[in-house]
């Protein structure tokens, strides 16, 4: 198990809510870069007087929630937004159920580990305390896995066969003519077009200042059959393979902390 989620001895704020204006405002004052696609982009204000407002705003109510003490940015969150800034890596969560997308993003920083998500008008971060895999079990919640065996597959051919939807026959002649078993295809192409909601977790590795899109990738599909997990992977000759099981909770997890120790393992520095 991948634990790396601590906090320092003392710190105890609590989820902090914030808008999009007491976003702008805090990477402002802290001068801080780009933030994660969860956290959106800044706030364009029709005018330099329309900021000012904004921002002004923004301070009153941070200040009444006692986030602005003697008119500094309180120091936990002021930890939360430059691990988000500048993490070591991160997970990015992207989920799409009716018709909706929510994010998640969890950072992992030298001593904190933050997780911070994102509704239509309002964001939370908070310091993870828990293994990093946590908070996107979580926001994945629980529901029935489906039986299948273990499919495995050219991640661009599956892709393909998944595209063939909504048409179930489509999908498994697609499935099939990719080399996947005849009754394998069968389950996984009819349960792959009552798919309700989907969500891909890729991972983010950042070194001296690059950012790489990691390789592996999980995907989730809840489907009227039951959930399904995919892991993609790299071969050596460079071909991705993506593998779809069942998607239990003692899989997600799994499938999501590996993730986790592969992008340890790509920041980690060489020993020298």
């Amino acid at each position: 198990m991948v634990d790396l989620g601590t906090s320092p001895d003392g710190w105890n704020l609590p989820v902090v809510a914030l808008s999009q204006n007491e976003i702008d405002y805090v990477r402002e004052r802290l001068g801080l870069d780009a933030l994660p696609v969860v956290l959106g982009g800044a706030t364009v204000h029709g005018s330099a007087s329309a900021h000012r407002t904004a921002m002004q705003s923004a301070a009153d109510s941070l200040s009444e929630r006692d986030l602005l003490p003697g008119g500094e940015i309180h120091h936990e969150l002021s930890a939360r937004l430059r691990v988000l800034t500048h993490p070591k890596w991160e997970l990015a969560l992207r989920r799409h159920a009716g018709g909706r997308i929510s994010r998640l993003c969890v950072a992992q920083g030298e001593f904190l580990c933050v997780e911070a998500t994102s509704n239509e008008s309002s964001f939370a971060l908070r310091s993870v305390t828990a293994e990093p895999a946590s908070p996107v079990v979580t926001a994945l919640g629980s529901t029935e896995a489906m039986p299948i065996a273990v499919i495995n597959a050219p991640t661009e051919i599956l892709s393909l066969a998944f595209g063939a939807a909504p048409d179930a026959d489509s999908v498994t002649s697609a499935l099939i003519n990719a080399g996947i078993p005849e009754d394998d295809a069968r389950q996984l192409g009819s349960a792959i077009v009552t798919c309700t909601t989907f969500a891909e977790l890729v991972g983010i590795p950042h070194s001296l200042g690059a950012t790489t899109l990691m390789t592996g990738a999980v995907t989730v599909y809840d489907t009227l059959a039951g959930r399904l997990v995919g892991s993609t992977t790299r071969a050596a000759d460079g071909t991705e393979w993506t593998s779809i099981s069942s998607g239990t909770p003692h899989r997600l997890r799994q499938a999501v902390n590996a993730l986790v120790t592969e992008l340890e393992e790509s920041t980690r520095e060489p020993s020298r």
